[in-house]
């Protein structure tokens, strides 16, 4: 008879050649583990100094009533671009100049003989919050100033009321000098009671409002010096 054969278990048997090189793998794969663990990955740095961003946003609402009809006329929603300066108070906020624009039209205009357009240009110095870094993630934004409503339409003259701005964004840097901001602002101008805002009187349309309020979403770019 030949010698008698022993057959090992898997578990309790002494490792085969072919099972070696899986044991070195995973011995080098649980010992290097908590060297990656504590590389976390590079995060962009939160920008810093003054700066200046340039906006592209998509504005909405606002409305007028015609004093005449009493009909409610809209303004039209559409583009609208801005700009901001942004100076560094302290290690959470930042003082803010801010200007927007929109070109628009007064919709539906009952006078279709005379130009519907309106230009609206704000004006606003305020700041922006970060409630984490400072020039880096979340962040809320406010202003108070002046809004320029000016029509086109001719014997209509343009109006200068107060006005401000509240919102929220987020900016997120994508080099140590440049970032994105991503914005929602709610803009309230007082335009000051059941008033003709346009003109004092013999004009083609008289218009009036209590209050105009528009909202925007804004993508902007930022660069800082």
């Amino acid at each position: 008879m030949g010698n008698p054969v022993v057959m090992l278990s898997p578990v309790l048997g002494r490792p085969t050649r072919a099972r070696q090189p899986l044991a070195v793998l995973l011995a080098a794969l649980v010992l290097t583990t908590p060297c990656f663990a504590q590389e976390p990955l590079d995060e962009p740095a939160a920008l810093q100094g003054k700066g200046v961003t340039l906006y592209a946003g998509y504005q909405f609402g606002g409305a007028f009533t015609d004093q005449a009809s009493r009909q409610s006329i809209g303004l039209r929603e559409g583009g609208s671009y801005g700009a901001s300066l942004d100076i560094p108070l302290d290690g959470s906020s930042e003082l803010q100049v801010f200007y927007n624009h929109q070109s628009t039209v007064f919709t539906p205009w009952p006078y279709p003989n005379s130009s519907d357009q309106l230009q609206l240009d704000y004006l606003h110095i305020g700041g922006t919050y970060f409630p984490d870094d400072l020039g880096r993630g979340l962040y809320v934004m406010g202003g108070v100033g002046a809004t320029r409503m000016s029509p086109d339409a001719a014997g209509l003259n343009p109006a200068t009321k107060l006005s401000m701005n509240v919102g929220v964004g987020y900016l997120l840097p994508v080099s140590k000098n440049v970032g994105v901001r991503f914005e929602a602002r709610g803009f309230f101008t007082a335009v000051g009671g059941y008033t003709a805002v346009f003109c004092s009187g013999g004009c083609v349309a008289s218009l009036a409002a209590s209050a105009v309020s528009q909202g925007d979403i804004l993508i902007g770019i930022s660069g800082r010096l």
